[in-house]
């Protein structure tokens, strides 16, 4: 699937001229051509489209790497939003903004978290789906005690992977609480690397929505809410997405507005992957222009 959606990068965009064949030395992985999504943005972190694709430069552990094409993203996104709200519907009119702005370009799953992942829709373009499922989110029963969102986010990573999804995205909207789920938080990151999506959090950072519980002892603190605290930072920064951070209700539906924006304005780059022994770890991506930073994954792509 992946060398499907590049084969469609490659036929619609300005290409750089390839490098010669790299040698390959004993035991070394030859080279691979790999394609990520990036948005370039201003200093006030607004997304910008008019970069021009010649000023794009990858690197995977320090090493630049041939940039083979650059274009805007315009192949159709499998985005999974996951609901962790407390029953209090505060995302439901963010997401009607969010529907309105993706129709045509994306497939949308919806779940929502409450003790356990319920899942409201899978996988459609069908924009009358998203609409009737976004009304399922409005005010409902409380959750005070937390949920599973560890869950939600591992359980949707593997759901990708295993679909192929070509441009996944998983959307986490959540007011924070009590983590139910045992999950540590390297399996959860590994899990979203392996998918290829990338993570965007919108972390509404409002102690009345869901007000934390009396601890009874100090290992109520620990260990699930520091996996899911690791998994909401790190993951965005991982996998190319962004974490934003609400303080005030009114601000709720521009921020999912925001994200979308964000998913809108997106790059497709594909690039050579050099020769190795070792799989890369690290990926930077930047541009040669003043001003302008990318958001892209940290993390080099598996495969």
């Amino acid at each position: 699937m992946r060398s499907a959606g590049l084969a469609v990068v490659l036929a619609t965009v300005t290409i750089v001229p390839a490098p010669g064949h790299a040698h390959v030395g004993a035991g070394q992985t030859p080279a691979s051509t790999q394609l990520v999504y990036a948005t370039a943005v201003n200093a006030d972190q607004d997304a910008i489209v008019d970069v021009d694709p010649a000023d794009f430069v990858v690197k995977e552990d320090g090493k630049e790497c041939k940039v083979i094409a650059v274009a805007r993203a315009d192949s159709a996104m499998q985005v999974a939003i996951l609901v962790d709200d407390n029953g209090t519907g505060i995302f439901r009119f963010g997401l009607n903004g969010l529907g309105e702005l993706l129709q045509g370009r994306a497939e949308i799953a919806l779940s929502v978290i409450t003790n356990q992942v319920q899942k409201f829709f899978d996988y459609t373009p069908d924009s009358r789906i998203w609409f009737a499922g976004f009304s399922r989110t409005g005010v409902r029963p409380a959750t005070p005690e937390g949920g599973q969102l560890l869950e939600g986010i591992f359980a949707t990573s593997r759901e990708l992977k295993s679909r192929e999804a070509r441009r996944p995205i998983i959307l986490a909207l959540t007011v924070g609480g009590e983590e139910q789920s045992p999950l540590a938080a390297r399996p959860v990151l590994d899990a979203l690397h392996e998918s290829r999506a990338s993570l965007h959090v919108l972390f509404v950072d409002i102690p009345a929505v869901r007000p934390a519980r009396p601890a009874r002892q100090p290992s109520d603190l620990l260990e699930g809410n520091f996996n899911l605290s690791r998994v909401l930072g790190d993951g965005p920064r991982e996998s190319g997405g962004r974490r934003r951070e609400v303080l005030a209700m009114k601000a709720l539906t521009s921020e999912v507005q925001a994200i979308t924006r964000d998913l809108l304005s997106q790059y497709s780059i594909a690039y050579t992957r050099l020769p190795s022994k070792n799989p890369p770890q690290k990926l930077q991506i930047s541009v040669r222009r003043p001003g302008v930073t990318v958001i892209a994954p940290s993390r080099a792509p598996v495969g």
